[in-house]
């Protein structure tokens, strides 16, 4: 699949909102590309990341999975978005150096967005691994956040 992140316009727009969201900057989210109706985002592993057996919280695997959904409707739907369905799968531990999730908007109406979204683990050796999947419904607001 061919990934287009040539909306540099949003890419922007998503990295200033994320500035000034404080789950956002305590995560460390890091946008790798946005457009199209697509978002690549990363978070860095750390120990406030992890639960008891050393794995990534499912929280955070799955917050990481339902904001770029969110930012990937946003890129699709060119106003602001905010999300009202979400259904994730884990696949397997999160055990790794960093979490990605790549989010592909598949459909974008005037109210509603779907969007399919897996989130991997980068491993020791730099290889990754499917850790998650998910589907979204993101709502459409119809109108752009300052």
């Amino acid at each position: 699949m061919t990934r287009d992140y040539s909306d540099e316009k949003m890419t922007l727009r998503l990295l200033k909102h994320a500035q000034f969201q404080g789950f956002n900057k305590w995560f460390g989210i890091e946008l790798l590309g946005a457009g199209n109706g697509q978002v690549e985002v990363e978070v860095a592993v750390r120990p406030e990341l992890t639960q008891h057996h050393g794995y990534v919280h499912g929280g955070c695997v799955s917050s990481l999975a339902d904001t770029a959904a969110a930012w990937a409707a946003a890129t699709a739907a060119k106003t602001d978005v905010v999300t009202s369905n979400f259904t994730f799968h884990f696949l397997a531990p999160a055990k790794g150096s960093h979490i990605r999730a790549h989010a592909r908007t598949l459909k974008c109406g005037r109210r509603q967005a779907t969007v399919e979204v897996q989130v991997f683990v980068r491993l020791e050796d730099g290889s990754e691994k499917l850790c998650g999947a998910g589907i979204a419904t993101i709502a459409v607001l119809g109108k752009l956040a300052a």
